[in-house]
């Protein structure tokens, strides 16, 4: 349920707007070269640090000692560094060197994307400095916001470290892939704030599992020979609908609540198979599944509705039920086992009570 990218964007093919961009801020006084590299004057945005919430006065007096006397400023940062021997390097006005960190996505997002985007989103990890230096070389550049919203997410984590390649704890998703369903891994971000950081272990990834499962619960067809819903039953799922719709709007138009959407999710799967058990039809139970795939879809899950029965179908079984009725009258136990145990292979599940046999789906 991901998308592809329209376009995949690298830093070395976008150096005509890279050098264009740090040619126009110091044209413009927000840059200055010096010995080959050119560098952003801080003191010059008086937004900067606006993402973030830093004074520079507090910036520079938590700098490090061994500070480049070549800025003026040491919070200065680098639009273009010299070349250095076995380095790759491009050609510039100031000299062979290669782009700055933070310069690159500055102009691929202006090339690309325009001079002003609607969303820009990173881990926490980004804030400072990369997406402080992004937003003050555009917008001293364009003379325009850069970023409408910004969203930033927490690490993920394995065994309490952030994971990464330099850690060597990384997973990958094709690893991932091999051994557990992608709904799980979905699973598993929706349940934790997108903001916080999220553990990753098998524990928590097997309730996820299990989560899912539970969603699945609830598109099972209705129990053969069901014959439909007390009114009662139907406007007690109706109102749970209608519950569930307005908590999962309330839920995610909180700072994307995932978590708290799911739990009206998970409230009205509870109703749905309560519902099914006390006899509703698989047209009572239709609506309520709808809605149930429509806002898992929203949030890129792919459960999927379970095939309804139709009525060739629903009559096989009824009829094999009876023959096996038939089998067990007559002491047949082995024969009667073997139905039961085949259309359990074939997912009809069978339950025998005091009142007779009922079937539904696995």
């Amino acid at each position: 349920n991901i998308l592809p990218a329209t376009i995949n964007p690298r830093a070395t093919r976008e150096m005509d707007q890279i050098l264009t961009m740090i040619q126009g801020l110091i044209d413009k006084g927000f840059a200055y070269p010096v010995d080959g590299d050119v560098y952003f004057r801080v003191t010059k945005d008086p937004q900067y640090g606006k993402l973030s919430g830093r004074k520079l006065d507090d910036m520079q007096a938590g700098s490090r000692i061994d500070v480049d006397f070549r800025k003026e400023h040491p919070m200065d940062f680098a639009l273009w560094k010299s070349a250095k021997p076995g380095e790759p390097s491009w050609s510039s006005p100031w000299g062979d060197g290669r782009p700055g960190w933070h310069i690159e996505c500055s102009a691929m997002n202006l090339n690309h994307l325009g001079e002003q985007i609607d969303i820009h989103g990173g881990g926490n990890d980004l804030i400072f400095p990369h997406h402080e230096n992004e937003i003050a070389q555009s917008e001293c550049f364009t003379g325009k916001a850069f970023a409408t919203y910004w969203i930033h997410n927490g690490m993920l984590q394995l065994s309490g470290e952030k994971m990464s390649k330099s850690v060597g704890n990384l997973v990958t998703i094709e690893e991932f892939l091999n051994t557990h369903p992608a709904d799980a891994l979905r699973m598993m971000v929706l349940n934790s704030g997108y903001r916080s950081p999220l553990s990753y272990s098998e524990e928590i990834l097997g309730q996820a599992e299990k989560a899912i499962d539970r969603l699945r619960s609830a598109l099972k067809p209705a129990i053969g020979g069901s014959a439909g819903a007390s009114e009662n039953l139907l406007k007690t799922l109706q109102t749970q609908m209608d519950a569930t719709s307005a908590g999962y709007v309330e839920a995610m138009d909180s700072d994307f609540n995932s978590a708290g959407a799911l739990s009206h999710l998970f409230e009205l799967v509870r109703v749905i198979n309560q519902t099914r058990a006390d006899g509703a039809s698989s047209e009572d139970l239709a609506p309520a599944q709808a809605l149930l795939l429509k806002l898992t879809s929203a949030l890129g899950l792919s459960i999927e509705k379970e095939t309804v029965s139709n009525q060739a179908v629903d009559g096989f079984v009824d009829l094999l039920i009876e023959i096996r009725k038939d089998l067990r009258a007559n002491k047949m136990w082995a024969l009667s086992d073997k139905v039961r145990d085949q259309l359990a292979g074939l997912g009809v599940i069978l339950e025998d009570s005091k009142d007779g046999t009922s079937w539904h789906w696995e």
